[in-house]
């Protein structure tokens, strides 16, 4: 007895929309306690999520890329924020 698996992970129906992708990326990044609230502003493309916005550390840039580039339906990742660390 043979028993075969297959998937396909490029079925149109199995799929989730840019605005899907958005919506994950966005409730991941609200729950990181290493990204400050607000920050950053998600967009989505073809799969593919764009990150505008300022950040005060490396470190959160770091956070903020390992949250969305995992998440299904993700195609890449382009990361546009700006580090601006606050005077004292």
């Amino acid at each position: 007895m043979t028993r075969s698996r297959s998937v396909t992970r490029s079925n149109p129906s199995m799929r989730l929309t840019d605005e899907q992708i958005a919506a994950e990326a966005t409730r991941r990044l609200a729950w990181d306690t290493a990204v400050p609230p607000n920050t950053l502003q998600v967009k989505v493309s073809h799969g593919r999520i764009t990150l505008l916005g300022v950040l005060q550390h490396n470190e959160q840039r770091a956070a903020a890329l390992e949250d969305v580039s995992r998440l299904f339906g993700v195609t890449g990742v382009s990361d546009h924020a700006i580090i601006k660390a606050k005077l004292p």
